[in-house]
Order: C-alpha cells, then structure tokens, then sequence
C-alpha cells in the first residue's frame, strides 16, 4: 500500500511535526511519497535578490506563479533547498530517503501561451516558465519505493527543451498518485481544510465524494481550487486535506481530521 503526502510550501508551515510524524511511520515500514512545495523559500530567495514576485490569476480564478526566466531559477534554487532540508530531518528521525530535486522524474510542456486577468483585461502571457504534467518515472519511483526507500520529490519538471519547468504541487502529487495506485493522497497546508467560511477555521467541511466537488467549488479560494482539482485527478480511494500545523498531523488527517474527498462513499468503511 502506497501513500502520497503533499507537505505545502506556503509560509507558516512548521515542517518539524510533519516529518516527524512522517518518520516515525517509514520506520515502522509504511511505503510512501513525498512530494513539497517551495513557495515561501523562493519568495524569501527572490526578496533577497530584489526581484519582484508576481502572481497570474486565470480567467477561471486560479492564481499562480509568476515564473519568467530569471524567476525559474530562483524557484529551483528553492526547491532544492527545501528538499535538502527534508532529506536531512527525514534521515536525522531514522528513514532512508532520497531528494529527487533535480528536473527528470517529472516530465512537462510548457505553457506557450497563458490567458491571464490583469487589471481587470484578459492577457497572454507568453514568457513563463510553468508547464503541464505530461507524465512521471514512475519506474524510477516504484524501484526506490520496492527497495524500501522514500522519494521526496521536488516540483521542478523537466521540459521537453531540456528546460526546468515550475509545475503545480498539488498536481504532481495527484499524478503520482493516480499513476502508482495509491490508497491515499494527503494533502497539508497552512489550512485545515476546504472551509465554508473562510473566516472560520471551524467550518471545515468533512467529506463528500468526488463527483460532489463542483458543488463545493464555490467555497474554494485561492490555492484550494488546485486541491480540489487535484483529488480529482488523483482519483484514489481518498484524498485528504488538512492542516499541517500541530502534533503527528498525518495521523490526525488519516484519523479524520481535515476534509475528505471518497472516490466513493462505500470506500469509507475501509478507510486508507
């Protein structure tokens, strides 16, 4: 049984509990995948720099990344930091991990092409550096994963160019997900869920299934709309998400905390 954990890259995430919550579950033999975010850390590297970060809000709402050329190697300068970083603590707790931070293991298109709202005006943005999933090494992953080794998978892609590519999190996690048969994809961010009010970080919805989603689209804000998207790409017994703050945030999520997306309703009664 395989578990694909998406550990957000946002600010406000203490990564400490998560990973040591996450060790403790690879030593006792659980197979997973990690794959993290780099938000923060490419925010925080492009401050530095005195380079401006810029968002790209779709016609359809959904905000990304600003990735131009000098952007997308600040953002993998990030991403292997933070996979380095994880490497480390996951190796400190006991875990035999390798960091795939390295474009390769995902491969990707890029965007030529993106229809973007600025201003109020729809705009085509033609010099990012962001992709779409065209597919995994799913070989490379399933050898780590049967020689009893954790991959922590970064979201830089590589290009059919031989470009690095900025690509979604959320939907590197589901693809590999989806491609390995997971039983689960857990997701955790700096929210404890898909939320009915924002304001509200009680009003976390429970579950519902896959074919619900469209009618929860509405309360989705921001980064949530990718989540939502990417439990249905995933298309696994269960999605999860949830927040990452606290203690041994995973078992709490596969406990029931956070939101749950079934495939189906009588998948529950076997949980993950």
């Amino acid at each position: 049984m395989i578990h694909v954990l998406k550990l957000g890259g946002g600010a406000g995430i203490d990564y400490g509990p998560v990973l040591d919550n996450l060790a403790g579950r690879l030593r006792a033999g659980e197979r997973w995948v990690l794959v993290h975010g780099a938000s923060a850390m490419a925010n925080a590297l492009a401050e530095q720099a005195g380079y401006a970060v810029q968002t790209i809000t779709s016609p359809g709402g959904h905000v990304s990344r600003y990735t131009d050329a000098r952007m997308i190697e600040l953002y993998r300068t990030a991403a292997e930091m933070v996979n380095d970083s994880i490497v480390a603590q996951l190796e400190r707790g006991g875990a035999a991990v390798v960091g795939l931070s390295s474009p390769g293991v995902i491969r990707a298109r890029r965007k030529e092409a993106i229809r973007a709202i600025r201003n109020g005006r729809q705009v085509v943005i033609r010099d990012d550096y962001s992709g779409t999933i065209t597919g995994i090494d799913a070989g490379q992953l399933g050898a780590l994963l049967d020689a009893g080794v954790t991959p922590v998978v970064a979201p830089v892609a590589l290009g059919e160019q031989g470009e690095a590519l900025n690509i979604d999190g959320d939907l590197v996690a589901a693809t590999i997900a989806h491609t390995l048969d997971a039983a689960a994809l857990i997701i955790l961010s700096n929210v404890p869920g898909l939320l009915r009010d924002v304001r509200d970080p009680s009003s976390v919805v429970a579950g519902f299934e896959i074919p619900e989603i469209e009618r929860y689209g509405d309360l989705a804000q921001g980064r949530m709309k990718k989540k939502l998207i990417a439990a249905q790409q995933a298309e696994v017994i269960q999605t999860i998400i949830a927040g990452a703050h606290g203690t041994a945030p995973i078992d709490r999520a596969l406990s029931g905390g956070g939101t749950h997306i079934w495939r189906r309703w009588s998948d529950a009664q076997f949980g993950a």
